[in-house]
């Protein structure tokens, strides 16, 4: 068991690592026709949802959605894409066809919200595609962080539209990455209620960093393999693991229950 979780997150950083060069691609290609507000599916390591829309979007109240081979509808509702899991975001691309009527030419938006949920930065479509055709002309929405802070969400909203895809934009620190076959990690039991554990494969010297979600540093030690995690109140948190040879670090997300 411990192995398959040591493996499960050696691939988990590996494509966290990959991401960090180019960017995270979610095409909305393999999600179940039989999915429901607020049913959670996972893509690219990524949380997405269907969730009720807020006074921010289109229709205040709404999860009216359809889901295509290739893309998904939004008639009003709001699709939620959990990011905080990654750091260093800076931009992100959402590739939109906006079927808005002439009295609301722009209906399809895009949010992102820092670790508070605050929204900082909103998108809205420019492209306007009257009527109820699926052969609109395609747009792609660019939404900026402008601090380059954490983020919790990515919401994107429609009173009548799709999104066919979504790619994620991270800063690239350095072009060095650390060798994950001899060097994986396991970071267990996640949720955690007292202790974390730390596994490494190999004779990797690392240091490993918890942080809350606004970026402030709460426990930080050097090559322990458990952490006392009892003076954390319940919460979601970020666990990062840095190579002290290389500087390269991964991170992966923790729930204290």
């Amino acid at each position: 068991m411990k192995k398959n979780k040591i493996l499960s997150l050696a691939f988990l950083l590996f494509l966290q690592l990959i991401a960090s060069g180019q960017s995270i691609t979610l095409t909305l290609d393999s999600i179940s026709s039989n999915t429901n507000c607020n049913d959670i599916w996972t893509e690219q390591n990524l949380d997405l949802s269907f969730v009720i829309g807020t006074s921010d979007d289109c229709g205040a109240g709404a999860c009216y959605f359809d889901v295509e081979p290739t893309y998904v509808w939004l008639y009003p509702s709001r699709l939620s894409v959990d990011l905080s899991g990654l750091q260093n975001i800076q931009k992100v691309e959402i590739d939109v066809i906006s079927y808005c009527s002439y009295f609301s030419p722009q209906c399809t938006f895009s949010h992102l919200m820092d670790s508070t949920g605050m929204i900082i930065n909103t998108v809205g479509n420019t492209i306007n595609n009257p009527g109820n055709s699926i052969n609109g002309t395609l747009e792609t929405i660019i939404i900026e962080n402008p601090t380059e802070g954490f983020l919790s969400e990515l919401a994107i909203s429609s009173c009548e539209g799709n999104v066919h895809e979504i790619r994620i934009y991270q800063n690239i620190l350095s072009t060095n990455q650390i060798e994950l076959d001899d060097r994986a990690f396991a970071i267990y039991p996640n949720p955690v209620i007292d202790m974390i554990n730390i596994d490494v494969s190999g004779n990797l010297k690392y240091e490993a960093t918890i942080y809350d979600l606004q970026g402030r540093i709460m426990i930080s030690t050097t090559n322990q393999s458990t952490i006392d995690i009892q003076t954390l109140t319940q919460g979601t948190y970020l666990i990062k693991i840095t190579d002290l040879d290389s500087g390269q670090n991964v991170s992966e997300k923790i729930i204290i229950e």
